[in-house]
């Protein structure tokens, strides 16, 4: 047992305090002119792309806010219809919804023309700007 006890004391007393060295943080330098450009651009590519998004479902709400009306004086005039006129309000029915079919295709389609050829391609240069010339430090 003494043995023993002695090994450990002479492990303890060799070990040293030892502390681990700091990662070698700076403060990051102050954008160049064309660095805050690309960044300030990028933002308003993004906020341009929420703005266009909430535009659109705005439109998309208030066509499907006018078609729901449409029907529901449709459906007031059926129950106060004749029997003949039953067959033009069928045909009005289908046309409004034909119409309504070609005005989500129509903004749907706006939607993705401009949306995914133009801005999200110009977003991802400006990031790829933004990304390419941002600057590395080396410690």
């Amino acid at each position: 047992m003494p043995d023993d006890f002695d090994i450990k004391s002479i492990r303890i007393q060799s070990i040293k305090d030892s502390h681990p060295t700091g990662a070698p943080v700076s403060d990051p330098e102050p954008l160049t002119g064309k660095e805050k450009a690309g960044v300030s651009l990028t933002w308003g590519i993004i906020w341009l792309i929420i703005g266009f998004l909430l535009m659109i479902l705005s439109i998309f709400v208030w066509g499907e806010n006018q078609f729901l009306s449409v029907l529901e004086h449709i459906e007031k005039l059926k129950s106060e219809t004749t029997p003949e006129q039953l067959k033009a309000l069928a045909s009005l029915t289908s046309e409004v919804e034909k119409k309504q079919g070609s005005f989500r295709t129509f903004w749907f389609d706006t939607l993705q023309l401009i949306l995914i050829n133009v801005l999200f391609p110009t977003l991802t240069a400006l990031l790829g700007y933004v990304f390419g010339t941002s600057r590395s430090n080396n410690v």
